[in-house]
């Protein structure tokens, strides 16, 4: 009971500190507190219903832990943080009509032509809601292990620098966490570069 008692103090805690994107400033303050983990775990529960970036939990993330503990822990989370959106597509019917009839239409042109893995890696890699890429691939009828391994994939390169720029931060600031938009070229890149293989096919068969 004690343990349920606890759980659910910290997601009411949570959820009032997500109503706004600049109050996780002050979670720094409950960083040393051994409940720590079971907060991550609840930010990252929750982060898909507020629509937060997982950047920043992934900061979080290397600010508490360190670079060589922060990145697997940040990977798992970015992972585990997917598949609510995910599965919300899933729940689509295929034969739905109107705006999500054609949304799931072309999620599944999509994804047949660039194949699960390379479709969601490179959706992440360029700058695209997470929460988009999530949906639009269960409704795209992407296997869970596809989407899990093009998730971890394409999210990979943002974790490494946020959980890099987390690690280095003197106090955990929201505001802080900012990427050098040269880097987001670099990464939008390749991910434009990884489909440029079927899209070359798909132009050759027109």
């Amino acid at each position: 009971m004690r343990v349920v008692a606890v759980t659910t103090v910290a997601l009411v805690v949570v959820a009032a500190l997500l109503v706004s994107p600049a109050a996780l400033e002050r979670v720094h303050a409950l960083l040393a507190s051994p409940w720590f983990p079971l907060l991550l775990v609840a930010l990252y529960a929750l982060r898909p219903l507020f629509a937060w970036p997982i950047t920043v939990l992934s900061a979080l993330c290397g600010y508490r832990y360190g670079l060589v503990i922060g990145l697997p822990v940040a990977l798992c989370g970015a992972v585990a943080t997917s598949l609510l959106p995910y599965y919300v597509g899933r729940r689509v019917p295929a034969d739905t009509d109107g705006f999500l009839g054609r949304l799931t239409a072309g999620s599944t042109a999509y994804f047949e032509r660039t194949g699960g893995v390379r479709g969601v890696a490179a959706a992440r890699l360029v700058p695209t809601p997470a929460e988009a890429i999530s949906g639009a691939a269960g409704a795209g009828g992407v296997p869970v292990r596809a989407f899990a391994l093009g998730t971890l994939l394409g999210e990979l390169p943002w974790t490494v620098a946020a959980v890099a720029l987390g690690a280095g931060l003197d106090r955990f600031v929201v505001s802080a966490v900012t990427v050098d938009p040269r880097l987001v070229v670099g990464i939008a890149t390749v991910g434009v570069l990884v489909l440029a293989g079927p899209a070359y096919a798909w132009w050759r068969e027109r």
